[in-house]
Formats: structure tokens, C-alpha cells, sequence
């Protein structure tokens, strides 16, 4: 059962902007501002090889990732494969931001996140078929999570040869356990998966507005108006698939 009661008009209306090109160029256009706004572009990676020294612009390349992670979430709202796809090949991207910015543990949990993104797009590409909630889709939500504790745990107690800080541990492991449930679970098309990645976007929405981070407040208000319209329509293009 739908948990938003709207009219024919008012679906109409929410449907066609999800299904709309001009909310992927507000969202691009969002998300970017924000990165620039929050001083992204201006992050260096500096190392060393073979004895001379070199400055990677880091920032720069994580405004083009974030570009591409918009892009391939407005996709999937739309229940385009290539946003799978993009997802999938932008994963390298992410993970080796994060590690360049001192996240060691993703070695081990973007090959996850490469897997899962690649599994949702091999499915999508035999069945589009969206389903109610089912035991898979619980178990997929324990499955990520068990995934993201076990091996951040692997990665704060011997990647990182430091005292594991606990918060810091479960900052990372929560997101990344509703990542893994929420990836698993766009595989068969849930539309109450909207659910999860909405529980993140709030959760994001809450600590940059503690931290008055006015940008990234921004960037996640808009992932959290795409979640709310993404289940919209596709709860109402799962009801209308079963008559």
C-alpha cells in the first residue's frame, strides 16, 4: 500500500518531473555549485616518485565524480540502466578519492560497492520488474550491513595500525551499511528502497546543518526531493504494472 495518497493530476505532474531532463541540469547544477562553494576544487594530493615531486589536483577530479554520481542517480530514478552503468564505472573514481583523502579502508569496501553497482546492472539489463517488500529485501539490508562492519573493522584494525576510534569507525560503517543495503536492493527494483537512501540523506542533512555546512545542505536536500519523487513513481508504476 502506498504510503502517499495523491490524485491522477497531482502523480501526473510528480512523474513527469521526475522523468524530466531539467531536474538532472538543477541537480548538476546543484551539486557542483555546492563542491566549488565547500572549496573542493582546491584540494591537492602531493606525492613523490621516483625523487621529484608532483601535485595532483585532486579537487578538480572529485567535481567530475561528483558530476557523474549526480548523473547516474537521476538516471536510476528513471529506471535508465546507464545510470547503473555509470555508477558502476564512476566507483573506481570514488574509491580512490576516498582513499587519497585518507579513507584506507576503501580498498576493501569499493570493490563491494564496484560488484553490487555491476550486479545491478547486469539485472537490469534481463528484468525490470518492480517488486514489494519480500524477505530478500530485509536480508540485503543485514547482508550490507554485515559487509560494512566486518570489513571496516578489517580495515581500521590492520590497514589503518592505529587504535580504532569507534565513532570515527561507526561514521563510516553506518552510511556505508545502508550503501550496501540500498545497492543490493535497486537490483530488484523496490520502490520502498527509496526508503533507505532517504534515511541517509537525512541523516547527511542533519550533520551538515549541526556543522551549518550551507552547501552540502543544499546537495542533500535535492537528493532527499529525488527520493521522495523517485518513490512516488515508481510505487505508482508498480501498482499500475499489477492491474
Amino acid at each position: 500500500m502506498s504510503l502517499i495518497k495523491l490524485s491522477e493530476a497531482n502523480l501526473k505532474i510528480i512523474k513527469s518531473i521526475t522523468n524530466s531532463t531539467y531536474l538532472d541540469i538543477i541537480g548538476l547544477i546543484i551539486v557542483i555549485t555546492a563542491s566549488i562553494v565547500l572549496g573542493y576544487h582546491n584540494t591537492e594530493y602531493k606525492f613523490t616518485f621516483q625523487g621529484k615531486n608532483y601535485v595532483f589536483l585532486l579537487g578538480y577530479v572529485s567535481i567530475i565524480n561528483t558530476g557523474l554520481s549526480m548523473i547516474g542517480n537521476r538516471l536510476v530514478t528513471k529506471k535508465n540502466n546507464i545510470g547503473n552503468l555509470i555508477t558502476t564505472c564512476n566507483t573506481f573514481l570514488s574509491g580512490s578519492i576516498d582513499y587519497l583523502l585518507g579513507n584506507k579502508g576503501a580498498v576493501l569496501t569499493y570493490p563491494v560497492s564496484f560488484v553490487a553497482n555491476y550486479l545491478v546492472f547486469n539485472t537490469w539489463k534481463k528484468s525490470k520488474v518492480l517488486r514489494s517488500i519480500d524477505f530478500i529485501f530485509y536480508r540485503n539490508i543485514v547482508l550490507g550491513f554485515f559487509f560494512s562492519i566486518v570489513l571496516n573493522y578489517i580495515a581500521f584494525k590492520y590497514i589503518a595500525q592505529t587504535e580504532i576510534d569507534w565513532k570515527l569507525f561507526f561514521a563510516i560503517a553506518i552510511p556505508a551499511g545502508i550503501t550496501f543495503g540500498g545497492t543490493f536492493n535497486t537490483a530488484r527494483m523496490y520502490p520502498d528502497n527509496w526508503f533507505m537512501w532517504q534515511f541517509y540523506n537525512i541523516t547527511k542533512l542533519i550533520q551538515n546543518l549541526l556543522l551549518m555546512n550551507i552547501a552540502n545542505s543544499a546537495k542533500y536536500s535535492f537528493y532527499f526531493f529525488n527520493a521522495i519523487i523517485g518513490y512516488i513513481t515508481w510505487n505508482d508504476d508498480k501498482k499500475k504494472a499489477l492491474k
